[in-house]
């Protein structure tokens, strides 16, 4: 491997001067070029080697100065943070006072994405031309400084700042490649997901590495909608989407087929085998393979590539496979104790991809990481698994959504296993543990379809649970939430069954 191939900025700036002429970006049917893009953020990147501030605040819009800021900031040597227009006020304003941004990126009308009383200085793009395109050189950055930092949620409502450095970036980047894709620079590819989520990240640049055309989704109207139509307009051949895209396109199944597509990566939540079975007509020539990771580990950090026929799985959710190149794991009993294959624990992760630990908060990182005897840092990601005899991760749900009752420790995936097998796989369900003032545990089951009569699905229940597993009560919604990072959005959901 040539020393740039291990880097991925110098990859994609290398990219950037072989393909200056190719399409680069298409955003609402426009495309611009290599040179039009990296034309942009060399002219970005120049006013902000020249500023004192460090960390960068970015509108997260659909426009082609945000994803050149992106590049600027990455290239200047600093560190990026998205803001979101959508999101609460607030919750932009804590993300700012974590993070230090000195210095706030935007386009359009979003400059009061944060009030007048946070102190960082607001650049508008608006009128920024690209620079005469030359090339840019990158200075030599520590690899310990973040490229960005992400912020997700944490369970006291106080967000979480996850920084990944130029090195863990890097890690990613060598590990990511090397699973073996057949890409260049003919190949299209899409950017589904929103610039707060770290799927954005690779989505955007690793098309970028090989020459490679990235299509992202406009942000009006339904996204899911929104997809369909790109890969079917513009003949994709790569796609990494959210399994809610195709729990939300099922409706669709009979009318849609992407021929062109050749690879369809799975990711950002557990994935329904039976759902999937039921798209792969749609996809003929495609390989499908789920990607797993959690955001302190720099983005993915298993794979597993589906089969047609028998895909392993846990209650119908495919396995997570097996650690990319460099990152290792064990899977822990409560004590911390580690478990044999065919055991169920908790999954932990080490390795290059793992970030030190959560931004300005070490008592959170104390919490989610242990370092063992021999001094390597492991991430504790609240994911429970088991490992088979082929060394592949079976993923067996979340810590927190293993509840206990009457003494009986319930995986709730189990419960949610029945339900579908009852409509032969054809909708959605989804079981909360609500807990009462004198500390029971109630479970709620919520069901994604239009309200029916529950008689025959309690039957069924019945005959295939124990009693101690039954919901106390079922709710039917048409369409579940889904959050910013297009997974279903369980909080919400609570609030519409306790409401």
């Amino acid at each position: 491997m040539k020393k740039n191939d291990a880097d991925m900025l110098a990859a994609i700036l290398q990219a950037s001067n072989r393909y200056a002429m190719r399409p680069a970006l298409v955003l609402d049917d426009r495309t611009y070029t290599y040179q039009e893009l990296f034309g942009l953020a060399g002219s970005i990147s120049e006013t902000l080697r020249n500023l004192k501030e460090d960390i960068i605040g970015i509108t997260a819009e659909n426009s082609m100065e945000t994803y050149a800021s992106i590049l600027a900031v990455l290239f200047s040597g600093k560190t990026y943070v998205m803001l979101h227009p959508d999101y609460p006020a607030e919750r932009n304003c804590r993300i700012a006072g974590q993070s230090g941004i000195g210095l706030l990126l935007y386009s359009g009308e979003n400059g009061d994405i944060l009030p007048a009383d946070i102190s960082a200085r607001r650049v508008s793009l608006s009128s920024y031309c690209p620079a005469s395109y030359s090339g840019i050189v990158v200075p030599d950055v520590d690899p310990d400084v973040p490229a960005y930092i992400i912020f997700t949620s944490g369970s006291t409502g106080e967000p979480k700042g996850v920084p990944i450095s130029r090195k863990n970036l890097d890690a990613f980047y060598r590990a990511y490649s090397a699973l073996g894709w057949e890409l260049d620079e003919n190949d299209r590819m899409l950017q589904m997901f929103e610039l707060t989520f770290d799927v954005s990240v690779v989505s955007f640049l690793y098309p970028l590495t090989l020459g490679a055309c990235v299509y992202a989704v406009p942000q009006k109207g339904m996204k899911y909608l929104n997809v369909l139509d790109i890969m079917e307009r513009h003949r994709l051949t790569f796609a990494a989407v959210a399994p809610s895209v195709l729990r939300l396109s099922r409706p669709y199944f009979g009318e849609i087929c992407f021929p062109d597509l050749r690879y369809l990566i799975v990711t950002a939540e557990a994935t329904d085998v039976n759902l999937l079975n039921e798209f792969r007509p749609c996809i003929p020539n495609a390989k499908v393979i789920n990607l797993y990771g959690p955001t302190e580990a720099t983005i993915y950090c298993t794979s597993y590539v589906i089969p047609a026929e028998g895909t392993k799985h846990h209650n119908g959710m495919a396995a997570i496979g097996k650690p990319f190149q460099g990152m290792d794991y064990m899977i822990v009993s409560p004590l911390g104790k580690q478990l044999p294959a065919g055991e169920t624990g908790e999954l932990w992760i080490s390795g290059p991809q793992l970030m030190s630990g959560y931004w300005c908060a070490p008592e959170k990182t104390a919490e989610c990481f242990v370092t063992d005897s021999s001094g390597r840092l492991y991430y504790r990601t609240g994911d429970l698994c088991l490992a088979d005899s082929d060394g592949d991760i079976i993923y067996c749900g979340r810590k927190d959504t293993q509840v206990k009752i009457q003494g009986f420790r319930i995986e709730l995936s189990e419960i949610e296993y029945h339900v579908k097998a009852f409509y032969g796989h054809t909708c959605n369900a989804l079981v909360l543990p609500i807990y009462t003032h004198d500390g029971n545990c109630e479970l709620h089951l919520v069901i994604e379809k239009d309200a029916e009569d529950t008689e025959n699905l309690e039957r069924y229940m019945q005959s295939h649970l124990p009693s101690y597993m039954l919901p106390r009560r079922i709710h039917f919604i048409h369409c579940f939430p889904q959050n910013n990072s297009n997974k279903t959005d369980r909080n919400q959901l609570l609030k519409y069954i306790t409401q």
